[in-house]
């Protein structure tokens, strides 16, 4: 397994569907789970590759501010979340930046399945006109120990579609070899007024 690719929308962290009487991804969200179990399975890091405004590389924290989600309401924020507690260092420590809203919607999927240890993951954050990897990020992608992407284009943009990936995003994953990878997808049908008509889990093998 080389690649997980997500719907990243916040309505994917639990929690974040308020108001509704079942929560309408519990069945993407267990696939998103189990397509990740198996990609760190053997104790892999892999890399988060995600749209962003600029081109950034390394550890960020998750923040859904910019669907305008305040921090305090992800899963798992005690009261001071992201602030050192005694010796106990939070994965949301406050001095790392704030990964952008895909990034952080596959770190806080990542954390579900990792833990502790998603303090370790690095995201790679690329502009749609990125067109493709220089002395930076080429290693990133080559070397990564499998690569989680966050689909769903760019945040705001006129393509709602989920299952949707930037043209940066598309630049990187043919960087890292995954124009010789096979798609394997799940498609789950929605029906509720205000959702996409599907969401779909991509596992890169």
């Amino acid at each position: 397994m080389h690649a997980v690719i997500l719907p990243a929308t916040p309505l994917l962290v639990p929690g974040m569907a308020p108001g509704l009487r079942t929560d309408p991804l519990a069945g993407v969200r267990a696939a998103v789970a189990a397509a990740l179990a198996g990609l760190t399975d053997g104790g892999r890091v892999p890399l988060v590759l995600a749209h962003g405004r600029a081109l950034r590389h390394g550890r960020m924290r998750p923040s859904l501010a910019g669907s305008g989600i305040d921090d305090r309401w992800l899963p798992g924020s005690p009261p001071g979340a992201g602030r050192r507690s005694g010796a106990a260092w939070s994965w949301r420590d406050e001095i790392r930046p704030a990964a952008g809203t895909g990034a952080s919607v596959a770190l806080l999927a990542l954390a579900d399945v990792l833990g502790d240890r998603v303090a370790e993951v690095e995201v790679l954050e690329v502009p749609p006109s990125w067109p493709g990897p220089v002395a930076g990020p080429d290693p990133l992608l080559r070397d990564a120990a499998g690569l989680v992407v966050a689909g769903g284009g760019v945040p705001g943009g006129l393509d709602s579609d989920p299952g949707t990936l930037t043209d940066g995003v598309r630049a990187a994953l043919r960087a890292a070899g995954a124009d010789g990878w096979t798609p394997q997808v799940q498609v789950f049908a929605q029906s509720h007024d205000h959702l996409p008509p599907e969401y779909r889990v991509t596992v890169l093998a």
